[in-house]
């Protein structure tokens, strides 16, 4: 006889899991995150008028904007990888002229398209269209790229093993040596530029930011991280939109403003992408996506993570979708969470409001509804780490929990049973 589930629909929230960066849960929320990985300092910063953004402890400070809008001063010669969504202004930026030797890298992948498997084309399609030949530029950041073929395919990439060539999968390797070089455009003038919710400033002590405006970030800074690894600003509108898939009535949307930083892969053998303690040099990701419930798995992140390093801990902030006139089809966002993976009859369904915020620690089942959310990960988006529920949830409730049925055959695993009891709980680790 099956047990029947025990649901939960609130507001109120619970405070295991959900908070308000609007009101006194805030601080519960970050000295919950402070303790989970010490080296990090969360707070909230709010901007009226014309202020100076800096770190607070010396460290790498990332500030997502949730709320309201202003400006940033940008000065002449800056340098942003942005462009490969909406293209940067002309009279303000120029991109930067394409290296001879990454344009001959291009040009290898192409000539070798043909071989390349169905799962890995369409990341490495998204690649070439940042190219323009003709012009001899590239612009923007193919990192997401990158991300998606360890996450999304496996190796090889190219049959042209096959044959004894390594050309295509050599091409294909060299994207992870030199992705962090390539698809700048320099600023051309000093200017202020527009800020709105979803936006991210990075600013590090001997490299501030001067804004105006009114508008709330919340805000994460590594003390123990100096210098920043990425432009210092990221404009949701800039980049590259890899929402798939279409919702009558629903608008996607799906923008990666810091997502993982592979390593190249000769540095760690197996072509998993670990690098310095599975982490590399990522400690922290975010993307701002339009969930629709209809494509959103049920997943969670293992205690002991695929490739090593810290295991990832998931969290959302709640977005307005009007800020970017988005349609939702008047659906209430929601998100499903299942505290316990080896008691899948209890699970919480918690409606959502802009503000809250929903923290998943590793093995943590959880499915977005509906929702716009900036989510967060300490310390990314490890590829090969988010491990799909549907299929376990049914057939462990006869499917009277609540499930995703077009991803019952998602499952990437073997036995749930594997991460009931977690061997390892070193968060906090990676730098």
């Amino acid at each position: 006889m099956m047990t029947k589930p025990t649901t939960t629909i609130s507001p109120p929230p619970p405070s295991d899991f959900v908070f308000d960066i609007e009101n006194d849960s805030f601080s519960c929320f970050a000295r919950r995150l402070e303790s989970d990985f010490p080296f990090l300092r969360v707070t909230k910063v709010d901007v009226a008028g014309d202020t100076v953004l800096s770190s607070d402890h010396g460290g790498m400070r990332i500030l997502c904007l949730y709320r309201g809008e202003g400006e940033v001063f940008l000065p002449k010669n800056y340098r942003t990888q942005e462009g490969d969504g909406q293209p940067l202004p002309a009279d303000q930026y120029c991109p930067d002229p394409i290296d001879p030797q990454f344009a001959e890298t291009l040009r290898r992948i192409r000539r070798g398209l043909d071989t390349v498997s169905a799962t890995a084309r369409p990341p490495i399609d998204a690649v070439l269209r940042r190219w323009n030949e003709s012009g001899q530029i590239f612009c923007g950041d193919i990192s997401g790229e990158l991300w998606r073929l360890l996450e999304q395919t496996k190796r090889p990439w190219s049959t042209d093993l096959d044959t004894g060539s390594t050309d295509t999968e050599g091409a294909i390797e060299e994207l992870f040596r030199c992705h962090r070089d390539v698809g700048f455009s320099t600023k051309t003038v000093d200017s202020w530029e527009h800020l709105m919710a979803g936006d991210q400033l990075i600013v590090t002590e001997n490299e501030p930011l001067q804004v105006r405006g009114d508008f709330r970030c919340f805000s994460l800074e590594n003390i123990e991280r100096t210098q920043s690894h990425v432009s210092a600003v990221r404009r949701l509108r800039f980049l590259l939109d890899t929402a798939g898939g279409c919702s009558p009535g629903f608008d996607p949307f799906r923008r990666l403003p810091i997502t993982w930083f592979p390593v190249p892969l000769d540095e760690v053998g197996d072509g998993v992408d670990s690098g310095d303690g599975g982490d590399g040099i990522n400690f922290f990701n975010n993307h701002v996506v339009n969930i629709p419930a209809e494509n959103s798995p049920t997943h969670f992140h293992p205690y002991n993570p695929i490739g090593g390093g810290t295991p990832q801990t998931e969290f959302y902030l709640v977005l307005d979708p009007a800020a970017y006139n988005l349609a939702t089809a008047g659906l209430t966002p929601e998100i499903i969470l299942y505290p316990n993976l080896a008691d899948l009859t209890r699970y919480e369904r918690i409606a959502l409001r802009p503000g809250m915020i929903v923290y998943m620690p590793p093995c943590t089942g959880h499915r977005g509804l509906n929702v716009f959310a900036l989510i967060m990960t300490v310390p990314g988006f490890k590829p090969g780490n988010e491990l799909y529920l549907d299929r376990d949830i049914f057939e462990q409730t006869g499917g009277t929990a609540l499930y995703n049925e077009t991803h019952l055959n998602s499952k990437n695993f073997e036995r749930l049973e594997d991460f009931y009891v977690p061997t390892h709980r070193g968060v906090g680790t990676v730098r």
